[in-house]
């Protein structure tokens, strides 16, 4: 099954939570389940998360999960760590994770149990997707609060180079499709950049080789399941589906694939 949601049905979940900072985080739920309860004070770094990890059992598939996060200034999102593999794509605004400057659009990879933060937004804002192949409901366990929780596995941390797409007008007027290898990696972790002149058809990169796929929108549309999905409309592709064909609109489209690293089992 493919999952795909357009930024506009998204936008309808969207809600704010207070940084301790005083500023905003605005969340915006695309699909799979919430990555944790609107209720909770997930945004707290001295606050440990009440809802308990449970890890996959042997054989079980757990949903996707993509999000919208927008923080506001003076919105600060701590040091910290999530269970499951993700990747996040910084797609407006500015500012920095760690030590390193971000600006749209880059991506980051980040395995499970690897701690990675702070991410502090400039004066404009910053606004980010978090992509997982396999849901985590947990929220931010924030370090060092939540350091003994950490799984004893390998940290992976990856900031990809960033990524240019198209203004409206030179995508309109693009003649030939161009696929651009931003990442990748041996183990099948991947960052692909598919440009689509207006009207192209193409077949993206096999799932198989990696574990599932999640893509962005970046510029213009694609068709899908007989609807238009435009800029930052969010997919996922298991890693059993064939490769997507993706139908440009007739203004183009410009599509970031991230792919997940083979599970260690497969």
């Amino acid at each position: 099954m493919i999952y795909a949601t357009t930024f506009e049905d998204a936008a309808a979940t969207r809600f704010s939570r207070v940084a301790p900072e005083g500023g905003l985080l605005w969340r915006s739920d695309y699909f799979g389940p919430p990555p944790s309860p609107k209720s909770s004070n997930s945004v707290d770094p001295k606050v440990m998360s009440s809802v308990p990890w449970v890890p996959p059992a042997p054989g079980e598939t757990r949903p996707p999960q993509a999000f919208f996060v927008e923080q506001e200034e003076n919105a600060v999102v701590h040091p910290h760590f999530h269970f499951v593999d993700q990747f996040q794509v910084m797609v407006g605004g500015s500012g920095r994770i760690g030590r390193h400057a971000l600006a749209p659009v880059m991506a980051h990879f980040a395995g499970g149990s690897t701690g990675y933060g702070p991410i502090v937004p400039d004066a404009c804002g910053l606004q980010y997707f978090t992509l997982r192949a396999s849901a985590d409901g947990t929220g931010a366990q924030f370090l060092p609060t939540a350091r003994e929780r950490m799984e004893q596995r390998a940290r992976r941390y990856i900031l990809a180079d960033p990524v240019h797409p198209s203004t409206p007008e030179a995508l309109a007027a693009r003649g030939e499709a161009v696929e651009e290898i931003v990442l990748e990696e041996a183990d099948g972790l991947s960052v692909r950049m598919f440009r689509l002149p207006p009207g192209a058809t193409a077949a993206l990169t096999d799932p198989a080789g990696g574990g599932g796929q999640s893509l962005l929108v970046l510029q213009g549309a694609i068709q899908h399941a007989g609807r238009r999905h435009g800029r930052l409309s969010a997919l996922f592709v298991p890693r059993d589906e064939a490769a997507l064909r993706a139908v440009a609109g007739p203004e183009g489209a410009e599509v970031l694939l991230l792919q997940y690293p083979r599970p260690l089992d497969g």
